[in-house]
């Protein structure tokens, strides 16, 4: 019995040992660093710069009159849909016409003095001089006639595309200049979207780069888009350049609407990409990242690998291919601040 008891006392003395020793193991575990790893992941890889755009179109004109005179009618209000080489307004011809028959009746006479002329000149019987005296008045009436005439076709305006009157300026019994607007005429079925942007990002937009065309103001869908054409300038006052694309059929967009235009200034099929909040920096400014191995279960060392970063975009980070970095390695997302490369972490 005394030797029974014995055993039992030394089985429970080495029991509360091995008890202690287990917490002690996991106080020491808990008062470790405890961080958030993920993988770096081979993965396509996009980046894009957003700038703020405006749509336009060269069918936005206001129209006017090549001639002065009395508007005798206005063909069109706001709202009308026009085809091109419609009749747009009218003025009052009264005078031109006037002006028209008169000189028609003296170019007949001057055409019948001439006639005559040439006949006694055939005849021997006058002057050269008399002759081209004859001829230069007929020239200069004809001349004096078209002018006329191409006047006359001046004093009514037509359509020259097809579009819809947006406001009409001119009235009925108006009496309008040149220089007066008389309608806006509109066609959007075409219209151009255009940006600006800096010119840091020239070598890496091009014709056919991508593009998303959004309307914060509006309850539109956005529209995907590619650069159709690219500027050759530097804007001396902002450093920018400007890009252009099209958008055909258009049935929604008007000018001056205004559009956040996303552009896809780089796109990788399949690049080495990690978050860009696990990047630090040492002294020198070198980017580097803590790379984690597993010791044992959740409990891994550190070790600090230099990465030279392309590029950022959307909380991850695009870097060079090394040795020292591999698709699917353990990186401390966060939680890193104040580790060095003697301590060992948890994951959270």
């Amino acid at each position: 019995m005394k030797k029974i008891a014995f055993l039992s006392l030394i089985i429970l003395i080495f029991s509360c040992s091995n008890e202690t020793e287990k917490k002690e193991t996991s106080k020491k575990e808990n008062q470790l660093p405890l961080v958030i790893a993920n993988e770096a992941k081979l993965k396509s890889f996009s980046h894009k710069i957003k700038v703020q755009g405006n749509v336009s179109t060269d069918k936005d004109i206001l129209l006017n009159s090549e001639m002065s005179g009395l508007i005798t009618q206005m063909h069109v209000s706001p709202g009308n849909t026009v085809k091109k080489g419609q009749l747009i307004l009218s003025m009052d011809e009264s005078m031109i016409n006037s002006n028209i028959a008169e000189l028609e009746s003296q170019l007949e006479y001057a055409e019948y003095m001439f006639n005559k002329q040439n006949d006694l000149f055939n005849k021997g019987l006058g002057t050269e001089l008399e002759t081209k005296t004859a001829e230069n008045q007929v020239n200069s009436l004809t001349a004096k006639l078209k002018t006329l005439r191409v006047q006359k076709s001046k004093m009514s305006v037509s359509a020259p595309f097809d579009g819809i009157v947006d406001q009409t300026y001119a009235k009925t019994g108006q009496i309008i200049a040149p220089q007066m607007p008389i309608l806006r005429l509109v066609n959007n079925e075409e219209v151009e979207v255009t940006a600006s942007v800096s010119e840091k990002h020239f070598k890496n937009i091009k014709k056919g780069t991508e593009l998303k065309l959004s309307f914060p103001n509006y309850d539109m869908p956005s529209i995907d888009a590619e650069v159709e054409s690219v500027g050759n300038f530097i804007e001396p006052t902002n450093r920018t350049f400007n890009i252009r694309t099209k958008i055909k059929n258009n049935s929604s967009l008007m000018p001056n609407m205004l559009v956040e235009v996303e552009i896809t200034d780089l796109k990788i099929d399949s690049g080495l990409v990690i978050p860009s909040k696990s990047i630090l920096k040492n002294q020198e400014n070198r980017d580097y990242i803590w790379v984690l191995s597993e010791k044992e279960d959740n409990i891994y060392s550190v070790s600090q690998v230099f990465i030279e970063v392309i590029t950022s975009y959307n909380g991850e980070a695009l870097i060079n291919k090394s040795d020292s970095l591999k698709e699917g390695m353990l990186i401390i997302e966060s939680g890193a601040r104040g580790i060095t490369k003697k301590d060992v972490v948890r994951i959270k």
